[in-house]
């Protein structure tokens, strides 16, 4: 009977020695297939990390300018799952490098175990049996820049736009905003009217100003509280002119808030087969919203119907006078119209 030692023997000799280098270089290309897909793994993770640290910033910032329950509720819920989100790529990709670890190390055993212990592989700088290397120290300090970087703008983005009033200079808000309003006709159906408004302010930052959308044909004027004119600036928004007013000083929240709007309209009430007629509606997006307009219509003129009926109707110098008033839900608009005719004109 044969020794089996003598059969591997010549068995080895016939078929030629164990080749090293080629097994070294065979673990070197396995290792490092394993390093390029953790690299992309984690690629995948700062570009995940990066879009929701981005929006978080976003997000924190409309959070913080929220005023009504329904803002807050919705940019926290997406806070929160924007939070939630970076959590769960982080599992996801502590997942995946387990995974690539494991398939490594049954690789290795497969090709005979990790026997070089200093590969100079591009991608590799340990031996085979070590932990995966990933992204270089370079490329994550680049990703971690990026992160920062874009973090920082969005923040610069949403500050400037707070100090210039973008986003923060709208009316929209919670609680209650009273407006009261006093109108003049004139015969030829010019007008002027004088609004003052008042709310307070639940917003989470100090109100810079606010935006205030007027037909094309009104000239607008504002003043705040102690009668000293308000700077705007003025530029057209679907068919109406868009008015930026800037405050003097900014309103803290929770401090009430006062201004008067002066307003002079060419046409404000229109002609038709000798009945004039005079309109208005407003919206504002606070929770409640407490209207009362006074219409003063020109000397001896007569009312031939208004809508909705005014709660006050009175002859004032001889001006005929009605008073409207009505409360309303967030956008939800006010609206009357007053027809009249002048005494002996057609």
């Amino acid at each position: 009977m044969s020794n089996p030692e003598d059969n591997l023997a010549k068995a080895l000799s016939e078929n030629g020695a164990f080749d090293t280098e080629r097994a070294d270089e065979l673990r070197k290309k396995a290792v490092g297939a394993f390093e390029a897909g953790m690299r992309k793994v984690e690629r995948c993770l700062w570009i995940y990390l990066c879009s929701c640290a981005w929006l978080v910033v976003f997000t924190l910032f409309h959070f913080m300018q929220s005023s009504s329950t329904k803002a807050l509720l919705f940019y926290g819920l997406l806070l929160l799952i924007f939070f939630q989100t970076t959590i769960l790529v982080k599992l996801w990709y502590w997942v995946m490098n387990n995974k690539i670890s494991v398939l490594k190390a049954v690789k290795q055993l497969a090709l005979g175990g990790p026997v070089a212990k200093d590969a100079e592989t591009p991608g590799q700088s340990r031996g085979f049996g070590g932990p995966l290397q990933g992204l270089s120290r370079g490329e994550r300090a680049v990703w971690w820049g990026v992160l920062l970087a874009g973090s920082a703008l969005i923040g610069a983005v949403k500050s400037a736009e707070i100090r210039g009033g973008v986003g923060a200079w709208n009316l929209d808000g919670g609680g209650t905003l009273t407006s009261e309003g006093h109108v003049t006709l004139a015969e030829d159906g010019s007008g002027s009217a004088v609004t003052h408004m008042s709310w307070v302010h639940d917003g989470a930052l100090a109100k810079r100003g606010f935006h205030y959308y007027a037909p094309k044909e009104s000239v607008l004027r504002f003043s705040d509280a102690h009668g000293r004119e308000l700077p705007f600036t003025m530029s057209p928004q679907d068919g109406h002119i868009c008015y930026d007013v800037a405050l003097r000083h900014p309103v803290m929240p929770g401090r009430r808030f006062s201004y008067t709007m002066i307003e002079e309209r060419s046409m404000a009430a229109r002609k038709e087969g000798g009945v004039w007629t005079y309109w208005n509606d407003s919206s504002y997006g606070y929770d409640t919203n407490e209207f009362s307009r006074t219409v003063v219509l020109p000397r001896g003129a007569e009312i031939v119907s208004a809508e909705p009926w005014p709660v006050a109707a009175f002859t004032l110098d001889g001006h005929p006078t009605v008073r409207f008033e009505g409360t309303r839900g967030q956008n939800e608009p006010f609206r009357y119209t007053v027809k009249y005719r002048l005494p002996g004109k057609s």
